[in-house]
């Protein structure tokens, strides 16, 4: 298969693979029936994120920097997590995160104390799409071809986001009953998706918003 074959593929099947990644972090944690209905739920919230993604970015550039970035994030935090559950048992960690602050900073401290593989595996693998776009499109335009600045601020987003995917799926959980290892690491998983569509979201407002204050300023 040639190069501008592959890149389309790869774009168009990235959501479908975050979906199995998703699923595979949640199985990590699985242990009740109710865990299933966590999994479809999250599977919602994924398949949403790559759709959002997917219209922030044009299509036709194949696999884009972001979806990039997050897919090999995914991969990095699923196998940083895989660690830290040696050290930290899942059950543990989900009980933790039910007792801790429930506010942003906290949790973001919480989870850097009991997940250091979980987040250094993300941002190495987003660190690993810089190489990795800009073999697969030499000639990628500016705003298409990830860059260290933009790379570092992504990662950010995906940090964040999964502590406040987690903080959302707390207080869900609070109100069902239903709190579970499960829960948790769909909500984390989740938030770093979306966390992504922040970045993304943000980043395409300031190439539009740049060029308008560029002229008022002549």
């Amino acid at each position: 298969m040639s190069r501008p074959t592959v890149r389309p593929a790869a774009g168009r099947y990235t959501t479908g693979a975050l979906l199995v990644l998703a699923w595979s972090c949640q199985s990590l944690g699985y242990a009740q029936p109710v865990d299933l209905l966590q999994m479809l739920s999250t599977g919602g919230l994924v398949l949403l994120g790559g759709v959002a993604l997917g219209w922030l970015r044009p299509p036709q550039v194949g696999l884009t920097a972001p979806q990039a970035m997050l897919l090999l994030g995914a991969i990095g935090m699923l196998l940083g997590l895989m660690v830290d559950s040696h050290a930290t048992p899942l059950g543990l960690l989900a009980s933790l995160c039910g007792l801790a602050d429930r506010n942003l900073w906290p949790m973001l401290q919480l989870h850097w104390e009991l997940l250091p593989w979980m987040h250094a595996g993300m941002w190495i693998g987003g660190f690993a799409a810089i190489p990795l776009v800009r073999a697969m499109r030499p000639t990628c335009r500016r705003q298409y071809c990830v860059r260290l600045a933009q790379n570092v601020a992504c990662s950010a987003w995906m940090t964040v986001g999964m502590s406040a995917g987690v903080l959302l799926s707390e207080y869900l959980a609070s109100q069902s009953g239903a709190r579970s290892p499960a829960s948790m690491l769909g909500g984390m998983f989740s938030g770093m998706v979306w966390g992504m569509v922040a970045s993304v979201a943000l980043y395409r407002l300031y190439f539009r918003v740049r060029p308008m204050s560029e002229r008022a300023a002549v």
